[in-house]
């Protein structure tokens, strides 16, 4: 009798090749998935590593040498006269520091570093800052008497400037008046803010500055047309700054946003003539007074004439030129491989200004912030 041949075997044969080959498949996914994520991880820490060694870009650009030495003379008469040399000295370096920044403040400056390394093709933006050109959010609240400064003063009153500063962001913004919610918040504290972020705290700055802390260039491409640029929490405030006053040479892109300022943007300035962006400093004082100043030297630069700045914002100016500290947004982006996202790493850092033995002025980083 000839027996019945079961097809089980070749059945589980299958069934185990199916099995090995769904485990095999599960492997490569794992594997070809865990290499793209471990790639990715050490492009992403490549480029924050680059990107924070890019900041010394920024600091070799502000360094400013020793001046060059004059012979030797041993006349007693000139040893008298070392301390007007001295200010002389001062006053060339506060305008020279003023011709560098100025053509460069709150404008972004690409480098393109594609040609220095073949398997390293990255774009470097640098965007600076001055924060003299910011107001001291320190410089509004006494938190000891808990109070505005000079409160009742006339012509030096902060909570008037206060009051216009906060129903002018709420103008731009289309929010409700942070007034209300700072008063509430610094009765509360105690203590000066050590970082303009600790402002994000107050629920109403959270949501009136929501992805609008850190200023961003990619926001002024995209409104080219508009004459008022938006407002970013860091950009119209800082505490690096010991004055409660306010620089108005170096103005920051958002303070000129709440003085209805339109800023030249890079569009503009690539189609533009070059000697557009040229500022004639001749009326460049150390001490100024605006009401006669004015006009002389910053009418040029903001199309702007004095008796349409602001009362309220005429009692911050800072009648002596100084700016020790400056802002950089050091943005670097990576051009991937086709089919790939590229990179992009912000950092935002602060130089402070530093004088060496030998007269050279340097600019060491304080702080930065991830972005």
């Amino acid at each position: 009798m000839i027996h019945q041949q079961r097809g089980y075997i070749l059945f589980i044969t299958f069934a185990l090749l199916a099995l090995c080959t769904s485990v095999v498949s599960v492997v490569m996914i794992k594997g070809l998935t865990h290499k793209k994520f471990t790639q990715a991880l050490l492009n992403q820490a490549q480029m924050e590593q680059f990107t924070l060694s890019a900041v010394s870009l920024a600091s070799s650009f502000l360094f400013y040498p020793a001046p060059e030495k004059k012979s030797d003379q041993k006349n007693t008469d000139q040893k008298s006269a070392a301390e007007p040399e001295q200010a002389v000295t001062d006053q060339n370096f506060d305008k020279k520091i003023l011709e560098k920044m100025l053509p460069v403040v709150n404008k972004t400056q690409t480098f393109m570093m594609k040609e220095m390394e073949k398997n390293f093709p990255v774009v470097i933006n640098l965007t600076f800052f001055c924060e003299s050109g910011k107001i001291n959010i320190n410089g509004l609240y006494d938190f000891v008497s808990k109070k505005f400064y000079d409160e009742g003063v006339e012509g030096k009153d902060k909570k008037v400037f206060a009051t216009w500063l906060f129903d002018k962001i709420a103008a731009i913004t289309q929010k409700p008046s942070l007034l209300q919610s700072f008063i509430e918040h610094c009765k509360q504290r105690k203590t000066p803010f050590n970082d303009v972020t600790q402002l994000l705290a107050i629920p109403e700055f959270a949501t009136c500055f929501d992805h609008a802390v850190f200023y961003d260039q990619r926001y002024s491409k995209q409104n080219v047309d508009k004459k008022v640029g938006k407002l970013f929490l860091t950009d119209i405030f800082t505490v690096a700054c010991e004055n409660d006053t306010i620089q108005p040479w170096l103005l920051s892109s958002s303070v000129c946003a709440l003085l209805d300022v339109a800023q030249k943007n890079n569009a503009e300035q690539k189609s533009g003539k070059k000697e557009d962006d040229t500022v004639d400093l001749s009326s460049f004082k150390q001490q100024a007074e605006w009401s006669k100043d004015w006009d002389l030297g910053l009418k040029q630069i903001y199309q702007l004439a004095y008796d349409k700045v602001p009362e309220q914002f005429r009692q911050i100016l800072a009648p002596q030129f100084s700016v020790p500290v400056f802002s950089v947004m050091v943005s670097v982006t990576r051009e991937l491989e086709e089919n790939q996202n590229s990179t992009d790493v912000r950092i935002y850092a602060i130089l402070k200004e530093k004088k060496l033995l030998d007269g050279s002025i340097t600019y060491d980083v304080v702080k930065i912030y991830q972005v």
